[in-house]
C-alpha cells in the first residue's frame, strides 16, 4: 500500500494497493469513498476486503479522494462543498487510470466499485464518459430522479452493472424518494435532502434498457449465512448483465466485515461479502491470485 500524488490541472492524491508483481494485463478497479471518507475509513467500513481484489485476485487497486472529501457527482444537488460542483472528477478519474494502465502495463478498461457518494459518481462515470469501464458496482447508491440528475445524454455503451441496497437504508431509501439523514427508515422529511431518487427496481431496470435489455428479471433468495439477500438478474445473449443484491435489513452500509477501533469486528449484510461477490460477476477471482507488498 502506497500513498500518491497525481499530477494533473491540480494535485490529487489517491492511495495503491497491488500485488507484489503486477502481471502484464491485470485488471485495475478504482474504489470511490463515500462523502466525508478517506481510503482508511473506507477500508474500515469493508474491513479490508476490497484490498482481496489485489491479493487475492491479482489486480491493481486505486482509492482516489476527492476535493473536500467529495465527488461532483450524478446528481444536482449540493452536499456540503459548493466548489466541488466545479471539478472535473470524470477528466480526474479518467486521466488517473489512463496513468496506472500505463504505467503498470494494465488492461485498458477499469472497474469502478462506489459506495453511497462514490456511486453516485461511478453513475457519473458511466454515462460521462462512456466506453471507459469494464463494469462498475454501486454500493448503497441509487440512480438520481430525471430533474436530479447530472449525467450527460451521450450516446450510451452498454456496460456490467452490479449493486448491493439495504432495505432499511435510512439514508438512502431502496423504495426510492429523497436521500438525507433520517433518524428512522420512512421518515418522511429527511434533514439535509440531497433531492429525489429512484428506487432500487427502478435503477437496475433503467440500467437494464440502457444495456439493451428488455426481458423481465429473474429473482432468487440467498440465505447468506446469518441473513438473506435477493438477487435481482437482468439478462440477455449478447449484452452485458446489470444484477442488483437487496439485503434484508441491511442499513447503510458495504456488506461484510468491518473493523472497529474500540470494540469487536462485526460483519454487516447478513453473510454477504461485496466484495467476493463483485470479484465473481466481474470475473477477476478467475484472473489468478496474487501476494500484497509489505506496508
Amino acid at each position: 500500500m502506497s500513498q500518491e500524488v497525481f499530477e494533473s490541472e491540480q494535485s490529487r492524491t489517491y492511495t495503491l494497493v497491488r500485488p507484489r508483481a503486477v502481471r502484464a494485463g491485470a485488471p485495475l478497479v478504482l474504489v470511490l469513498h463515500g462523502l466525508r471518507d478517506t481510503y482508511d475509513s473506507t477500508r474500515r467500513y469493508c474491513g479490508g476486503s476490497f484490498d482481496r481484489f489485489a491479493a487475492r485476485d491479482g489486480a491493481v487497486v486505486a482509492y482516489p479522494d476527492g476535493v473536500d472529501r467529495e465527488w461532483n457527482s450524478a446528481r444536482k444537488a449540493v452536499m456540503l462543498s459548493r466548489r466541488v460542483k466545479t471539478i472535473d472528477d470524470v477528466g480526474f478519474l479518467r486521466a488517473l487510470a489512463e496513468q496506472l494502465v500505463t504505467t503498470w502495463d494494465l488492461s485498458a478498461q477499469p472497474y469502478v466499485v462506489g459506495f453511497s457518494l462514490g456511486g453516485q459518481m461511478a453513475i457519473r462515470l458511466i454515462c460521462d464518459a462512456p466506453g471507459l469501464l469494464a463494469g462498475a458496482a454501486l454500493i448503497s447508491s441509487t440512480l438520481p430522479a430525471p430533474g436530479n440528475r447530472a449525467c450527460s445524454s451521450l450516446p450510451p455503451i452498454p456496460v456490467p452493472v452490479l449493486t448491493f441496497h439495504g432495505t432499511a437504508d435510512a439514508l438512502a431509501p431502496w423504495s426510492g424518494g429523497t436521500v438525507g439523514l433520517r433518524l428512522v427508515p420512512g421518515q418522511r422529511r429527511p434533514f439535509f435532502g440531497k433531492g429525489p431518487h429512484e428506487s432500487v427496481p427502478e435503477t437496475l431496470e433503467w440500467f437494464a434498457r440502457r444495456n439493451g435489455i428488455d426481458g423481465a428479471p429473474v429473482t432468487d433468495w440467498l440465505h447468506t449465512g446469518s441473513g438473506w439477500a435477493g438477487r435481482i438478474a437482468y439478462e440477455s445473449p449478447g449484452v452485458p448483465p446489470v444484477t442488483g443484491y437487496t439485503v434484508i435489513g441491511g442499513g447503510h452500509e458495504i456488506p461484510g466485515p468491518r473493523w472497529h477501533r474500540f470494540r469487536p469486528d462485526t460483519e454487516v449484510g447478513g453473510g454477504l461479502i461485496a466484495a467476493d461477490a463483485i470479484a465473481e460477476f466481474f470475473g477477476l477471482a478467475h484472473i489468478g491470485p496474487g501476494s500484497l507488498p509489505s506496508s
